[in-house]
């Protein structure tokens, strides 16, 4: 037994080695388990925490690029509008005018051109008139934004190319003008400074040996911060990527957003990718950082940790706490980004004023608020007075920076319970609760029109402003958000229509007069294409001899259930919509036709009369408009005469002088509308070199019972004969008026006594009598006219 004691020893001690090497063992794998288990998931979390945080900043930057490239297409659909309405070809001096005005006034364009559909450019804001312009037509990013536009899209953002000057990478945005038939005619090309558009992405907090870019839908890259190096420019910008986010946006088809990772051709490394679509235009805006920023943050974390479990058994107790300790500290930041997302999507970002997402929300609390209380609520819309003219002639900085001290001023008349919204623009929304009188309501509505009556000093410029406020409560005009929104913003524009600067509480009346707005306007709409509209005709007579010198042309729609319907009705509608235009030419057109008419049948000296709207001179093209309707007629432009009002004259005054001096050089006659009515000139009658006046019939009504109105009446006469015009009174309605405006020296005159407005047929038949001197013809309309304008 003895002999074997230390053999039983050697094996004790053997197998106690043993013991302590496969424990050892099992607490080396455990030790690599736990490590290589901690060490993925610490990965995963560096890529998450990563990932989110580029997502965040990514769409954070997309919305700010919608906005940017948005504002883009806005200033060349402004330019597209200005073209259309000046009235001038589009290959003219004007044209390049308006074309550099733009380039001023959009500072991120490099140049503006108007292009031909072919490729020929046709002005460009920076070649001299009549020098030669390039041709684009086989460039192939030119060819892929035709493609783009002709099969429907409004707006292309073609890929970058080298500027012709200066030799640096710009970026085409291009916009088409077609006609009426959908044709595509021409196409407006801006440019942008790819260098300009990354001074914008400096102030982006992205991390290091990050990028930010964006990338087409063909796979083109159109921009990137930092810039690539300048050996690297050509390929980077010239040619299509292949890399692995663009692979992942073909098999996805473009998603929305998302992330991904995987290899970079442009910095030649694994990267981690976070992308977001642009909803304006076919790009998406992605955020790429290097792998191995995350490599380096989890490689000392895991050396870390193994010296940790090396050193100390305890120590992965310490691990653990440390690993919480981070992954508390990142889904803390990850709140943070959300928070800062969430406050983005239901705040103004100009003002911080709740959105109208957060204002529906915040009326929903009010509502639910007022009900249990037996309360009200109550909802201001407000827009500002006269801020476009502002934001036009200053910039949009000033703008934005007046639109921050009216948020200041307004939020100091409301209550810490009431809700101030920006809708957008110059428009706010106040939600005011817990409200149980009216008088609660007009104390706020005056006060926020008392605080903006004081100028704002902004950047040295004195600002005048003031507010107009719609009102509408819950529950007494409707239960819904949308429902008291619509009604105050139809309240708002009735204060706008009173004359600014005061607010207005919804009625019922307003409603019905919006509705009736909108029914005339279908009126319209059908009685152009239906042939409902009809002209009527006033005898115009020489005083001295009694015999028919003309007829005015008076407009009447007749609709089928509502009748003979007057001017007076639909005028204003047609000129706020802008269908006076179509209208005002069908006048045009069928006035001399049928002037075209009586001449045939003997009455060549007869002179129609037909009223033109200011409107048709900012929208129309008034001179192709008389020389179509007299081509188309065959009527000398001697027998045709357009009355115009005083204040078109005074309104854009250039312009309109260089039409009448054409349609003048025609030999078209023009007379003044309601002379004496408004702002009367010797200059402006001289300077127009117009043919006669037309006295108003407030100055004729009265001429025997007011002895201003005959004073008025005879210097009016008196002025003309001095001038060389003509004169002729409307509103005649007796013989001894009449008889006074011929004694008075007044040339012709129109009115009932003389004949009413009536059909073409009943003009013959009265034509055919020559109604003799001073006798009353029969009336052709039962009921008198409020308005006496064809448009």
């Amino acid at each position: 037994m003895a002999s074997s004691s230390p053999v039983a020893a050697k094996r004790s001690v053997q197998k106690t080695i043993r013991h302590l090497r496969i424990g050892f063992l099992c607490l080396t794998f455990l030790i690599l388990g736990i490590g290589s288990e901690f060490a993925w998931r610490s990965w995963n979390t560096e890529k998450e925490h990563e990932l989110l945080y580029l997502s965040s900043l990514v769409e954070i930057t997309g919305k700010s690029l919608d906005g940017y490239f948005a504002n883009q297409a806005r200033s060349l659909r402004q330019l597209r509008a200005d073209m259309q309405g000046s009235g001038h070809p589009f290959v003219s001096k004007a044209t390049r005018a308006l074309l550099k005005r733009a380039k001023e006034a959009n500072p991120d364009f490099l140049h503006v051109n108007l292009l031909q559909p072919d490729g020929h450019m046709l002005v460009s804001d920076d070649a001299d008139p009549g020098g030669l312009l390039p041709f684009i037509g086989n460039d192939e990013s030119f060819q892929l934004g035709l493609r783009a536009i002709e099969s429907g899209r409004e707006f292309d953002i073609g890929r970058p190319k080298i500027a012709s000057h200066g030799g640096e990478w710009s970026i085409p945005l291009r916009l088409g003008i077609r006609d009426e038939r959908g044709q595509l005619l021409f196409i407006l090309s801006a440019t942008l400074l790819v260098s300009q558009q990354q001074v914008f992405w400096q102030g982006v907090p992205l991390p290091p040996d990050s990028a930010l870019g964006l990338i087409r839908d063909d796979g083109y890259l159109v921009s990137r911060y930092p810039v690539p190096r300048a050996i690297d420019y050509p390929e980077a910008y010239g040619k299509p990527r292949s890399g692995r986010l663009r692979e992942y946006l073909v098999q996805n088809e473009f998603p929305e957003r998302g992330v991904t990772e995987g290899w970079s051709s442009v910095t030649k490394s694994d990267c981690l990718f976070a992308f977001h679509r642009l909803s304006s235009s076919p790009l998406t805006v992605y955020i790429s950082t290097p792998l191995y920023n995350v490599q380096g943050k989890w490689l000392r974390q895991a050396q870390f940790a193994v010296v940790l479990f090396l050193v100390l058994m305890i120590g992965g107790y310490v691990v653990y706490r440390w690993s919480s300790r981070q992954l508390l500290a990142w889904d803390a930041e990850r709140m943070e980004h959300e928070a800062r997302v969430e406050f983005l999507a239901q705040h103004d970002p100009l003002t911080q004023l709740p959105n109208r997402l957060l204002a529906i929300d915040r009326f929903q609390q009010a509502k639910a608020f007022a009900e249990r209380e037996g309360a009200k609520v109550a909802v201001l819309f407000l827009d500002l007075d006269n801020f476009k003219s502002i934001n036009d002639s200053l910039g949009h900085d000033i703008g934005d920076a007046m639109l921050q001290e009216v948020t200041a001023r307004l939020g100091q008349c409301l209550r810490a319970t009431d809700t101030l919204s920006r809708q957008g623009g110059d428009e706010f929304l106040v939600i005011l609760t817990d409200v149980h009188d009216a008088k609660s309501i007009t104390r706020t509505a005056e006060a926020l029109l008392r605080e903006m009556k004081t100028p704002f000093e902004i950047e040295h410029h004195q600002l005048a402003s003031s507010v107009s406020i719609g009102v509408a409560v819950h529950p007494d005009d409707g239960g819904d958000f949308g429902t008291l929104l619509r009604k105050a913003d139809t309240a708002m524009y009735n204060a706008k229509a009173a004359g600014r600067n005061i607010y207005r509480f919804y009625t019922e009346q307003m409603n019905i007069e919006a509705d009736d707005r909108l029914r005339v306007r279908n009126w319209l709409s059908q009685a152009l294409e239906q042939g409902q509209f009809v002209l009527h005709y006033q005898p115009q007579i020489d005083l001295a001899t009694g015999a028919i010198l003309g007829a005015e042309a008076l407009i009447r729609l007749h609709h089928p259930l509502e009748g003979l319907v007057l001017p007076g009705r639909f005028i204003a509608v047609a000129e706020d919509s802008g269908l006076i235009v179509p209208i005002g030419d069908w006048v045009l057109r069928e006035a001399c036709k049928q002037a075209a008419a009586w001449r045939a049948a003997g009455r060549s000296d007869l002179v129609v009369a037909v009223n033109l709207s200011a409107v048709q001179f900012r929208r129309g093209d008034l001179q192709e408009s008389v020389t179509a309707a007299l081509a188309e007629s065959g009527l000398p432009p001697s027998n045709l005469e357009l009355e115009l009002t005083e204040s078109l004259l005074l309104d854009n005054t250039e312009y309109v002088l260089a039409v009448i001096k054409q349609l003048k050089t025609l030999g078209v006659r023009f007379s003044i509308d309601d002379f004496g009515t408004g702002y009367s000139s010797l200059a402006y009658l001289k300077r127009f070199s117009v043919d006669r006046l037309k006295i108003d019939q407030s100055f004729v009504r009265d001429l025997f019972s007011n002895p201003d109105d005959s004073a008025i009446v005879h210097a009016i006469i008196q002025m003309a004969r001095s001038l060389g015009l003509s004169t002729i009174a409307e509103g005649v309605e007796d013989e001894a008026t009449g008889t006074l405006l011929r004694e008075l020296g007044c040339e012709e005159a129109q009115g009932y006594f003389f004949g009413r407005p009536m059909g073409s047929d009943q003009f013959s038949d009265y034509l055919s009598k020559d109604g003799g001197p001073m006798t009353p013809a029969c009336p052709a309309e039962a009921n008198p006219p409020q308005v006496q304008s064809a448009l």
